[in-house]
């Protein structure tokens, strides 16, 4: 007779018995009548996200919200897998709502005829002015009356001169709020709230986690500090908004690897958001209304980019109010920016500056309007430009789509930018050719600007407002360390049909005396001509009040135009040559036959 045995491993035995294998994962629940002593079920859920964040530290592991306010700083230091990651959601899209304001009462009535009432709240706000240059009021903070927010303006405003519905604050601790409302309005009686928290939600070093569906509203933050803060790997953030913050950006974004799309980022005090990472990928998002507390520095607008290796790609950039709506700057490199519809924006649509090997391609760029600005507290005059390369090098402009931009459509532009600028930082990310550059730029004390390349774009202007010229190419090239040049300009389509304004403008560039081409020397550009009709196409009636051709990618191909060498320097001309200012109405290349 025999005995049958069964042997089992350990390792089956300890995961029948529940030690082995992945751990199985937990939902906890969050709503504003819970109790962080309950055990975060659905039945007994926590009060505050923070106790549902912390519990949430396993693989898979979820934390759901429930709609309500909820007025805390929230930390994120847990840590999923890409499979598996930790999600964080709102049970209700966007009507889980982190606020970073207070209400506060007790408001003494100072002066009576103007209806100014005064209260002093705790809590010095986070401050930064840049040594006076952003024009700034001395807190920049936030008040919100019944919802309505207050203009804030600096604190010597004489009482007569202030208008209803702003305020005053002073840097002391607590701070004195001094608050101008309309005859009868009481903010006792009314909902009257303050800005009193910063960070409303940062992620510390954490991986594959998912943040879906929520508000968060009304941050204490200072230039290019942001609501919520985004470091870690392996992130994904959708379907939430980002609004108000005081003075710096919806979203700081410092993360690797991470995907963030379908989100809103608007009417915050500065940028959307900023992003200094590495390797994201953002796409879907609206960013609209942002430099909401009124910076007077073209830093400003929709979104500042320092990182690298990042895509931009399908997201809207609308009505911005500050200088800049994308902001290529401080060096970055690899980052692409396509398929982005950019409209309506103050200042310049899109903007590489002292950056290296960045892609600009296929996006719309309409309708920037006129920017006033001050810089190191001296105003400027107006800038308003579609796209703008600037003391970049190897950066590729091509096969956009540019329309009624009210200033210059594309400039090319050059000057001695000081190395410094470029930060040491930088030479971390793993990109030898990008080191090359930045090395070469430190050790001449120069910024290179070279081999970028503007092809293949779209230039329609059909409104008055379009009048100046479609390409500008401007700046100077250093005597004794030449730095700019290998650029080229070629195989645009230009449409003016109102002003019929100078296709390519030059202006302030300074010649090297060598025996090289004048246009290499002069200009930076090699000798390629700038694509266009010439001024006889104009006459042919049957082109109308239409454009004469589909503005496509495929036919801006064929522009070709003539060489531009033999310029006069040292004065503003027109694409033939002649003063900018000659009156002899429209001035461009020629578009040769498409079989040549």
């Amino acid at each position: 007779m025999f005995t049958r045995f069964i042997v089992l491993s350990t390792t089956a035995v300890l995961v029948g018995l529940g030690f082995g294998g992945p751990a199985s994962a937990t939902d906890y629940y969050v709503a504003s009548n819970g109790s962080d002593t309950g055990s975060g079920t659905s039945a007994q859920p926590f009060r505050t996200i923070q106790r549902g964040v912390d519990a949430a530290n396993k693989p898979g592991d979820t934390v759901t919200v429930a709609a309500g306010v909820y007025r805390e700083e929230v930390k994120v230091q847990s840590h999923g897998t890409a499979d598996r990651p930790i999600v964080i959601k709102a049970a209700e899209k966007q009507a889980v709502v982190l606020d970073g304001a207070d209400r506060v009462t007790g408001w003494s009535q100072v002066d009576v005829g103007h209806n100014i009432w005064s209260q002093d709240v705790a809590g010095k706000a986070p401050y930064s002015n840049g040594g006076g240059r952003w024009d700034m009021p001395p807190r920049s903070e936030q008040v919100f009356v019944d919802g309505k927010r207050c203009l804030h303006v600096k604190e010597d405003t004489a009482r007569e001169a202030m208008p209803d519905y702003s305020f005053t604050a002073t840097m002391s601790d607590p701070a004195q709020y001094a608050l101008k409302l309309p005859a009868g309005v009481d903010p006792n009686a009314a909902t009257t709230e303050v800005t009193v928290r910063g960070a409303l939600m940062k992620f510390n070093q954490a991986s594959g986690g998912v943040l879906d569906g929520f508000t968060f509203r009304r941050g204490q933050n200072t230039y290019q500090m942001g609501m919520v803060g985004l470091n870690g790997e392996a992130l994904e953030v959708r379907n939430c908004v980002f609004e108000y913050s005081s003075a710096g950006s919806g979203m700081q974004i410092g993360s690797h690897g991470a995907r963030i799309h379908d989100n809103t980022f608007q009417s915050n005090g500065e940028f959307g958001f900023s992003l200094g990472g590495e390797n994201n990928i953002l796409e879907n998002n609206l960013v609209t209304g942002n430099d909401l507390a009124g910076y007077k520095e073209w830093g400003t607008g929709g979104t500042k980019i320092v990182g690298n290796g990042n895509i931009l790609r399908h997201n809207r950039f609308t009505g911005n109010l500050g200088g800049v709506a994308i902001w290529l700057d401080s060096g970055p490199c690899n980052n692409v920016i396509e398929y982005n519809y950019v409209s309506g924006n103050y200042g310049e649509g899109i903007r590489a500056e002292i950056s290296y090997h960045n892609y600009i391609g296929y996006n719309i760029v309409e309708s920037t309007q006129e920017c006033i600005h001050v810089e190191f507290g001296k105003t400027q005059p107006p800038h308003n430009i579609g796209i703008s390369v600037q003391n970049s090098a190897e950066t590729v402009v091509c096969n956009n789509f540019l329309k009624d931009n009210t200033g210059v459509a594309i400039q090319l532009y050059t000057y001695n930018r000081k190395a410094t600028d470029l930060p040491q930082w930088q030479e971390r990310y793993p990109d030898e050719k990008h080191r090359e550059w930045l090395r070469k730029s430190w050790d001449s004390k120069v910024i290179y600007a070279n081999d970028n390349m503007i092809y293949n774009n779209v230039i329609v202007q059909t409104t008055p407002e379009a009048k100046d010229a479609c390409i500008w190419a401007r700046g100077i090239l250093n005597g004794e360390k030449p730095h700019c040049y290998g650029n080229q300009i070629d195989y645009n389509f230009y449409w003016n049909s109102v002003t019929h304004a100078p296709k390519a403008r030059i202006k302030d560039l300074v010649e090297i005396p060598d025996e090289k081409s004048q246009w290499r020397t002069t200009y930076g550009l090699d000798t390629h001509g700038l694509g266009g009709f010439s001024p006889d196409d104009y006459l042919r009636p049957v082109f109308g009040e239409k454009y004469p051709y589909a503005p496509t990618a495929a036919f801006a191909g064929l522009g070709k135009g003539k060489s531009l060498g033999g310029f006069p320097g040292h004065q503003e001309v027109d694409y033939l040559g002649n003063p900018a200012d000659s009156g002899r109405g429209v001035s461009m290349g020629h578009i040769e036959d498409a079989g040549k």
